[in-house]
């Protein structure tokens, strides 16, 4: 989720991303799902936060999730690459163009971050988030109640 939330992100090409909470009886709670609806879609954003199924950094970056894909030895550099080349243009157009295309593409955004909010609330005062930690903790599958 925390990656989700970066302008522009570069990963390794080993490099593994999952939305787990569902498995341990919580929703997600950072906009990950959210996140993900808006780059890959809704089926996509279900998918993957409903299974809680893992997907490697080519899938992502498939999926618009990611925008640049590197061996993990050239990671920093190609970052770095990428952090000159922004910081080379102008800082107001920059600045401009960033204010803009977030704009546009989080106009929705607050509104489902506070459904978001309510629904992780719920979730991590439950008995199912409590049993999900407990059988991680024990290496056990979980036994949800729906509580």
């Amino acid at each position: 989720e925390l990656a989700l939330m970066a302008d522009i992100r570069v990963a390794a090409e080993d490099a593994v991303f999952a939305l787990p909470e569902a498995g341990l009886g919580v929703a997600v709670d950072a906009g990950g799902d959210l996140r993900i609806a808006r780059e890959a879609g809704a089926g996509w954003a279900k998918y993957l936060a409903l299974t809680g199924r893992r997907i490697d950094a080519a899938t992502a970056q498939r999926l618009h999730l990611l925008q640049l894909v590197v061996p993990g030895e050239e990671l920093e550099a190609a970052a770095r690459a990428v952090v000159r080349e922004i910081a080379d243009n102008a800082p107001l157009a920059v600045q401009g163009i960033k204010r803009a295309i977030d704009g546009y593409a989080d106009a929705a955004l607050p509104a489902a971050l506070d459904r978001v909010a309510m629904t992780a609330a719920l979730t991590l005062t439950s008995d199912d988030c409590r049993e999900g930690y407990t059988a991680k903790a024990a290496r056990r599958p979980p036994r949800f109640s729906g509580g």
